[in-house]
């Protein structure tokens, strides 16, 4: 990616302010707009004056927005600019309607973009050329991992990707508090967490979930233990239940 690319952000809430960090972290310029510009408080990103501004001056924008505050930004839009959404609630066709010669692509990232460690699962719209999917995923991938998918399986994947880090910081709590019975400092409790979750999805880039249970797992140990009273109290199936029933709620 060229040394000079602006990225815009229109909308400063907890995924915008996620992503000027990863951005910044990576050494990316970064414009941003948000009607409250009291949230713009982050040093190293320039305000703008309005989402127009952040259009003009930005090579593509994020448009960190909800649903209903994003179709106004897309009519205004300079028909060149390359859009980025991860608005769960509209598709592809919805946002193309409001700007039909706008490259628009739909993302569901989630806040470790401010850590750089963001899966960025997309969809390109159909106005989107080869060369703007390719600067997309030459940026964007500064601050994740950008993997093409069907936009009919976004549903489910915002579910796994959006809301996953709240489901795994729920179960690291549990753990957390029951190491706290047991005498355990909080502080330590949450620096070995933070080093397990760590750990285990760096393998899980290399090896299936299956395949990390077995190598961890020895036939009536106290982690083949562990995993019975989970299995008894239906954890396996109240996970695939949230999973199914949040992904059912997006449609």
């Amino acid at each position: 990616m060229r040394g000079g690319t602006m990225i815009g952000i229109i909308g400063f809430g907890k995924l915008g302010r996620a992503f000027a960090q990863g951005f910044l972290n990576a050494g990316v310029k970064v414009i941003a707009f948000d009607s409250s510009m009291k949230k713009i408080n982050m040093e190293g990103v320039r305000k703008a004056a309005s989402a127009r501004e952040v259009l003009e001056k930005s090579e593509m924008a994020l448009l960190a927005l909800k649903p209903d505050a994003i179709h106004p930004v897309l009519k205004e839009n300079p028909s060149s600019k390359l859009l980025i959404s991860p608005a769960a609630e509209l598709t592809l066709a919805e946002m193309q309607a409001s700007s039909p010669n706008s490259g628009i692509i739909r993302i569901m990232p989630n806040i470790a973009a401010a850590e750089n460690l963001s899966p960025i699962p997309y969809s390109a719209g159909k106005s989107v050329s080869p060369e703007q999917e390719k600067s997309f995923r030459e940026t964007f991938s500064r601050v994740g991992v950008t993997v093409k998918a069907e936009e009919s399986q976004m549903d489910v994947i915002t579910a796994i990707v959006g809301s996953s880090p709240a489901y795994f910081a729920y179960f690291a709590r549990a753990m957390r508090e029951a190491a706290k019975d047991e005498g355990v400092s909080e502080e330590t409790a949450n620096l070995l967490l933070a080093q397990v979750l760590s750990g285990t999805g760096a393998l899980l880039s290399k090896s299936s979930c299956e395949e990390i249970m077995e190598k961890v797992t020895t036939k009536g140990g106290v982690t083949e233990k562990g995993i019975k009273e989970l299995e008894s109290a239906s954890v396996y199936q109240a996970i695939k239940h949230a999973i199914k029933f949040q992904s059912k709620k997006q449609e």
